[in-house]
């Protein structure tokens, strides 16, 4: 093949004719945009639907939301805007009226009659950054011949291979091959990576979607950073071939991305664990992701949030990741204060206890504290994680001592509340920003551990991440 796949990094302006779902006889022309910051977005000369409805919407300041747009570019292909928000109409009296859509979501190849909730892809296949590393592609050889002065250089394609199984799907990895003969860049070969979805049934574009993000996860997980999403297509139903026949259609979906500027790490820094070793270390690591995952999905978006995120500040990364912490140890444990079953007539005994003195807002204070008051407070949640791994790796993690976690509950709670007492025993920028690194490590091992790999296996697979290795080895700043 002569061309590279298309990918959600991929800026491109097409040309078309658009409608409203079920509203065909009702065309207008515009033009449609893409990049994967700010995502889809359709100028149309004209407006979509009537003029007294558009009339009647721009007089009264509503914006049309959640609409499903189809159109036909000017090279034949359909498009689906899912979920398209009106952020712009202009009705020139005189004039030509035009409007503006922008949507998170497109699909190239296909109208779709819905949200994506059409049960009619049969596979997908997704890309994500580094996918090669991570799933141990090496698809270049190559050969120096002294006396013939030649070098030969050898492009193997992946052949498709299974890579997990799931209960409701398999996952395969594949490479497709690439070459062209530009002049600027004479001739050249690309050798590109995927993991296959193949579902027992046919699924709908957000089960495809849903899981492709959450194997991009999984895999930036093992990697030790944030990789984006770079590419998903999707094998539609049946449709009527050039030449005669019929072959499956080729969907290639386009979204805005949530950490667009996200940065790489060294090329030469190897994943934690690759995807084949994960599997190694647990067969069933797949099926045991997507089995807890809503069980820490909140602490995994934060997680991502912290790791992917370039341009936050200082504070608010430490705050997000303490917060992480915090929703993986409630979500993960049972910990309570005092035992949850003496807890009721406890939590009672207070409220009878409240003054008569008390205000109502007082009152109503006092019974929302007592309500969460058998929760473990943040000090005790540090205290039990830290003691935990502790108990599984044979030592505690280097810059979680007494001193530091006290350190950091007072920082949190001055960036929070920013009482003048707390000031004093703050953590200063530098430090900040390093008890966030220490605090993604910590979750990165909690995380890994919940896929079924021992504490030992994990110590080893740390010497693979510089900054880890050197956080894991001591409480000294890494140089």
């Amino acid at each position: 093949m002569a061309a590279p796949p298309p990918g959600l990094h991929d800026s491109f302006s097409e040309r078309g004719l658009w409608w409203r779902e079920g509203e065909e006889g009702d065309q207008v022309g515009g033009t449609l945009t893409f990049d994967s910051t700010h995502g889809p977005e359709l100028k149309l000369l004209g407006v979509l639907g009537d003029m007294e409805s558009s009339l009647k919407a721009a007089f009264s300041g509503a914006r049309d939301e959640n609409v499903t747009i189809h159109g036909v570019t000017t090279k034949g292909k359909p498009v689906t805007l899912m979920r398209a928000m009106n952020v712009s109409r202009q009705l020139h009296m005189p004039g030509i009226p035009h409007e503006t859509w922008r949507s998170n979501l497109l699909a190239v190849g296909i109208h779709l009659h819905s949200d994506g909730d059409e049960e009619i892809f049969t596979k997908s296949y997704l890309r994500f950054e580094a996918i090669e590393r991570w799933l141990g592609h090496r698809p270049f050889t190559q050969r120096f011949d002294d006396a013939e002065k030649s070098l030969t250089v050898i492009a193997k394609k992946p052949r498709e291979a299974p890579f997990a199984h799931h209960d409701n799907f398999e996952v395969v990895s594949v490479g497709s091959l690439y070459q062209d003969n530009k002049p600027e860049t004479r001739f050249t070969i690309d050798v590109f990576s995927y993991l296959g979805i193949i579902p027992s049934a046919p699924r709908s574009l957000n089960w495809h979607l849903n899981k492709a993000v959450r194997l991009q996860e999984l895999a930036a997980l093992c990697t030790g950073h944030f990789l984006p999403l770079t590419s998903l297509e999707l094998r539609g139903p049946d449709v009527e071939g050039s030449g005669g026949g019929t072959l499956p259609c080729d969907v290639t979906v386009y979204a805005r991305m949530i950490h667009p500027e996200v940065g790489s790490r060294p090329k030469h820094e190897a994943p934690l664990v690759s995807g084949p070793e994960l599997i190694a270390f647990n067969p069933k690591a797949v099926q045991t992701w997507f089995d807890q995952y809503e069980l820490f999905s909140s602490a995994i978006g934060l997680f991502f949030t912290v790791a992917g995120e370039q341009h936050m500040f200082t504070n608010v990364r430490l705050l997000l990741a303490i917060q992480a912490l915090e929703v993986f140890h409630r979500s993960t444990s049972a910990e309570t204060v005092m035992p949850p079953d003496d807890f009721p007539a406890f939590s009672a005994g207070l409220v009878e206890e409240i003054p008569a003195s008390a205000t109502p807002r007082m009152k109503d204070k006092l019974k929302g504290v007592y309500r969460y008051l058998n929760e473990p407070s943040l000090s005790q949640r540090l205290k039990s994680i830290v003691e935990n791994i502790e108990a599984a790796f044979g030592r505690a993690p280097p810059g979680f001592d007494k001193a530091a976690r006290r350190k950091l509950v007072d920082t949190r709670n001055y960036y929070t509340h920013f009482s003048p007492e707390l000031s004093a025993n703050t953590l200063d920028g530098g430090g900040m920003y390093w008890a966030s690194r220490r605090i993604i490590l910590l979750l990165t091992l909690l995380f890994l551990q919940r896929l079924g790999i021992g504490a030992s296996d994990i110590v080893g697979l740390l010497k693979r991440h510089r900054e880890f290795a050197a956080l894991w080895e001591s409480d000294a700043v890494p140089v």
